[in-house]
């Protein structure tokens, strides 16, 4: 039976800027990028968020918010050169790993999860050292990567899905859970569809 394991990083960026720099751990700062002419926030650190500033804001009005917010410039490909060094150290937990864009990991754990006495093992393992190392993440392991993806991504539940429960197990999550085009989820939103049940047998 195929057992996969998904792994986001909502910080990824601004985590490693603090891993580099330990006195921006609890700072507000962001990257940036130039986007059609406008400064565009590409990655906020958490104490950032904890103000309400994100990625895709407008720098001008994360300015408006925090004056002293500190700005780095985004670096092309970053992203994944990090993706890349985090998936190489993933392998002593499964010879296939695959980097999900723009901040995510995707492992096979097929026939691993006994070598750390089950997937409950597995999984908090995993996440234990990426936290002590200075990430953020969140993770999840179901038989599909889409099912891994939503939990890790939206779960509320138990990060480990139980075989053949992935369909029960992303019902009460929202439509981005499922990586529909922006544009149809504010439709489903306007139609008040705001969980993958409501709509899912239409």
């Amino acid at each position: 039976m195929k057992r996969y394991v998904v792994i986001g990083f909502p910080n990824l960026l601004t985590d490693w800027l603090a891993i580099r720099k330990p006195e921006l751990k609890e700072q507000v700062f962001v990257f940036t990028a130039n986007v059609r002419g406008r400064i565009m926030i590409t990655a906020a650190s958490k104490a950032a968020e904890a103000q309400g500033i994100f990625a895709d804001t407008a720098l001008a009005d994360a300015k408006a918010i925090v004056p002293e917010v500190q700005v780095f410039d985004d670096q092309l490909g970053l992203a994944q050169k990090l993706l890349t060094r985090i998936g190489k150290w993933a392998i002593r937990f499964t010879p296939i790993v695959a980097i999900d864009l723009p901040n995510g990991l995707i492992l096979d754990a097929s026939g691993c999860t006994h070598l750390w006495g089950g997937e409950k093992g597995y999984l908090q393992t995993i996440l234990n050292r990426l936290r002590e190392s200075g990430y953020h993440c969140r993770a999840a392991i179901a038989d599909t990567i889409g099912a891994a993806w939503a939990i890790a991504k939206y779960g509320k539940v138990s990060p480990i899905i139980a075989p053949n429960q992935q369909y029960n197990a992303i019902l009460n999550l929202p439509p981005s859970a499922l990586r529909l085009d922006n544009l149809i989820i504010q439709r489903l939103h306007k139609l008040g569809l705001n969980q993958i049940g409501k709509f899912i047998q239409m």
